[in-house]
């Protein structure tokens, strides 16, 4: 699933060339790839509803607990997803030109599946949250309105806690902080920067736009680590709550 769509996406933004005309289908890639992905996790629900159907009768028998089936969950995934991210990452990149870059979205996007399954062991309804919740996150990650111009009470309550925000902002940060786009035979550049007069548009320019700065991986990936580990405490919190 995860390489068919790798490949749909390489194709449809085939061969991108830094010229001006292409930083928007820049943008654009980076947004679907990242938002897409985590939807598709809602492909993992079915699959953890057997689990936890599993975990429920083992625990009765007195086999193990949730600490037991939490850890081992989590450890099991990290093979596939490491598999899944890799892949994809290989083939969309290759395709589409980008910058080499990686990310842990993969599993985020589980952890969330994970908690609210572990809340709500019903496949439609777990399904659904799932989907609203990713539709919340893709609102307010930072590319459909931009963080400079979003409202406060999204801003505040919603971005901060939104793991496709810095997924984004990372990605975008790996493409355009190094990144020197053309403007074009009419050297008419749609961005201003200090290449004006080479014909040429610096790609932080464009990271600007969104407000994002450089040098702060390392705490995106902080705050992605801890959003990976409250999702599942509070996973392991609702399975502990839940008896049946």
């Amino acid at each position: 699933m995860y390489l068919g769509l790798a490949i749909m996406m390489g194709t449809v933004w085939l061969r991108l060339h830094p010229s001006q005309e292409y930083i928007q289908p820049f943008v654009n890639a980076i947004f679907f790839g990242g938002s897409f992905m985590s939807f598709m996790a809602v492909a993992y629900v079915p699959a953890f509803l057997e689990d936890r159907a599993t975990f429920a009768k083992e625990r009765a028998n007195g086999l193990y607990g949730a600490t037991h089936f939490m850890v081992s969950n989590f450890l099991i995934g990290l093979p596939f997803l490491f598999l899944i991210s890799t892949l994809f990452s290989i083939v969309s990149y290759w395709f589409s030109n980008f910058r080499p870059a990686g990310d842990a979205l993969f599993h985020l996007a589980e952890s969330l599946v994970v908690l609210v399954t572990a809340i709500f062991p019903n496949f439609v309804i777990a399904l659904a949250l799932v989907a609203f919740a990713n539709g919340l996150w893709m609102s307010v990650g930072g590319f459909l309105v931009t963080p400079t111009i979003l409202n406060p009470f999204w801003k505040y309550v919603f971005h901060y806690i939104d793991y496709q925000a810095y997924v984004f902002q990372g990605l975008m940060v790996n493409e355009f902080s190094e990144r020197i786009f053309s403007c074009g035979d009419a050297c008419q550049c749609t961005y201003t920067t200090d290449l004006a007069d080479q014909c040429q548009i610096r790609g932080t320019a464009v990271l600007e736009t969104y407000g994002y700065k450089t040098g702060r991986t390392g705490k995106w990936v902080g705050i992605l680590i801890g959003i990976i580990a409250v999702y599942r405490l509070l996973g392991w919190i609702a399975l502990q709550l839940r008896k049946h």
